[in-house]
């Protein structure tokens, strides 16, 4: 028995090996725990859902996210809503950060679960010292201010607000405005929006993305002064507060300006966390494995 458990690597008075614990936490992270257990069962092995839960629990500890000195200085940050128990409708709010990799794609820097337009401190907080490596990084948000509360002083980000959401906001705060949909000016507002938002890549001339930029930060003054007129106090205030963030990348001939790579890995998140309401730390452990799994080369 003592070299059975030996050659198995396990611990003393521990039933499931490590190796075993890890894959049992792969697969519960994959899909829900009741069709883990019916895949396992597959194989001639009767394990009830709260060891495959706990073996999630166990496999997350083991996995830690940061940024990595030896990719690319950018990167996305965006949050998405997952369902607590006890917490009605909204629950809480899954933060993600990814980084751009030098060969193409992401891999997940940061993640955590908190209050939605809440700090984003404990996701950041262990990358510090490798921003410090960077002479600058460039973050691409949908918008939360809240995101760089926690290392705004201490390292050089760059912000880019994701031109894909200005115009899709834009929508929400004409509502709070109670401008008409598909109005006159609801359609006058948004259109002009989608046009200041359109850039154009593969432009490498300096005099022609400074007037780029100076025709497109013309024409939003112009849309702004309009709103004041009609009075909608919503409109413009979100956009005097996207305004000083909308064109940083293409100004510092940097690329990225849309949150579509994070977007597509909240996709990945939604379809597993969405089955069901969740603790706190079960969602953010089972999301853990999940995304170390599909971007950051976990494996067991």
């Amino acid at each position: 028995m003592y070299i059975t458990r030996k050659l198995l690597g396990m611990e003393p008075m521990k039933r499931i090996p490590a190796e075993t614990y890890r894959k049992l936490g792969l697969v519960g992270s994959l899909t829900t725990y009741r069709v883990a257990k019916k895949i396992v069962a597959m194989f001639g092995w009767t394990v009830d859902k709260m060891t495959i839960w706990k073996s999630v629990q166990k496999t997350a500890s083991e996995i830690e996210f940061k940024v990595d000195d030896k990719e690319l200085p950018m990167g996305e940050a965006d949050g998405t809503g997952v369902g607590i128990k006890g917490i009605a409708k909204r629950g809480k709010e899954l933060k993600v950060f990814v980084q751009y990799r030098r060969g193409g794609g992401v891999r997940v820097a940061g993640l955590d679960i908190g209050n939605y337009n809440g700090t984003w401190d404990k996701l950041f907080r262990k990358s510090i010292e490798v921003f410090k490596r960077f002479s600058q990084f460039l973050l691409i948000t949908d918008g939360d201010t809240s995101i760089l509360d926690s290392v705004k002083d201490k390292v050089n980000i760059l912000i880019q607000r994701c031109l894909w959401h200005i115009p899709y906001q834009a929508r929400h705060v004409l509502w709070q405005d109670g401008v008409k949909r598909k109005g006159k000016e609801w359609l006058h507002v948004i259109s002009e929006l989608m046009e200041i938002c359109a850039i154009r890549p593969l432009v490498d001339c300096q005099k022609t993305i400074e007037k780029m930029i100076e025709s497109k930060r013309k024409r939003l003054e112009e849309v702004i002064k309009y709103c004041l007129s009609k009075g909608y106090t919503h409109t413009v205030s979100y956009l005097e507060n996207a305004k000083p963030d909308m064109f940083t990348a293409i100004e510092k001939r940097l690329n990225g300006k849309t949150t579509s790579k994070v977007e597509r890995v909240m996709r990945t998140v939604n379809m597993r966390v969405n089955v069901s309401k969740w603790s706190v730390t079960g969602a953010l452990n089972v999301t853990k494995i999940r995304l170390a799994y599909y971007y950051n080369g976990f494996d067991v």
